[in-house]
């Protein structure tokens, strides 16, 4: 990965829908203003020269493999969202690849730091989800010593493909139970090489048995992490009960401790 020189730079990226977003951006290149279109670098040549900053001052994000192409090609630090989950491995020709968007670090990059993580979490527009508690892979309590409350993902291909894969955290509610705290995992779980995305909360709480069946419903109002890698067991279980302690400390604050009253917990429909 490139390391940020000390300097301003532009961003440059490419929104599909426009609406709503110009006023946020000094210029905006459409593809039909350009001779070639990527891998070619002049969409990207271009808004230098109308921002006005040399190529090299520039900071490009792109979720395609010809726009990485272009923007290396323009002499431009560039990072990657891959827009297909799985394929990060072919994004070698970027100077750093991310998930999604939630993990930027502008600060890297010579850019001023967003001001909106808090404590480590990034506040979220909440986000419901919920429904009968199922059977997982088995590797929670027995593997990790970490009982995860599984959800099935039928009727959620939506969400999850809007939601980036990640460590997630709000407030779980039990039907004839309570409300929780509660840390999730969303995502393919790289540890394990899952073949499908899943949902797995942990209720930070100690049950006495299990509740498989019970209806369970989220309320997700943070972001902690992306989802990553690890080269061991131990390490992914020392990181698990780091997301842990994270939550735990965020969902005591104002700003996410008022959602533990949600409507929605107790079984309200939305």
């Amino acid at each position: 990965m490139s390391i940020a020189k000390p300097l301003k730079k532009a961003v440059a990226a490419v929104i599909l829908d426009l609406d709503g977003w110009k006023e946020s951006f000094s210029v905006i290149i459409a593809g039909d203003e350009v001779r070639a279109g990527k891998p070619s670098p002049e969409i990207f040549l271009e808004a230098a020269k109308r921002l006005n900053i040399e190529p090299s001052s520039c900071l490009v994000i792109e979720d395609s493999l010809p726009g990485v192409t272009g923007g290396k090609a323009a002499g431009m630090e560039v990072v990657a969202v891959p827009s297909i989950p799985k394929q990060t491995h072919l994004y070698i020709a970027a100077d750093e690849v991310i998930s999604s968007l939630l993990d930027l670090q502008p600060e890297l990059w010579g850019l001023p730091p967003f001001d909106d993580w808090i404590d480590g979490t990034l506040p979220l527009e909440i986000w419901h989800i919920g429904g009968p508690v199922v059977k997982g892979f088995g590797r929670g309590s027995k593997v990790l010593g970490i009982p995860t409350a599984n959800l099935s993902t039928k009727g959620y291909s939506a969400l999850l493909s809007e939601h980036p894969s990640g460590v997630y955290f709000g407030w779980a509610g039990l039907s004839t139970r309570g409300v929780y705290k509660m840390v999730m995992n969303i995502g393919w779980n790289p540890y394990f090489n899952n073949t499908e995305k899943s949902i797995e909360p942990w209720l930070l709480h100690e049950f006495d048995g299990d509740f498989y069946g019970e209806e369970l419903r989220l309320v997700i109002v943070g972001y902690i992490r992306p989802e990553a890698n690890f080269t061991s067991l131990e390490s992914l279980i020392a990181k698990i009960h780091e997301d842990r302690r994270i939550a735990e400390r965020a969902l005591d604050t104002p700003l996410y401790l008022k959602y533990k009253d949600d409507p929605y917990l107790k079984g309200s429909s939305l």
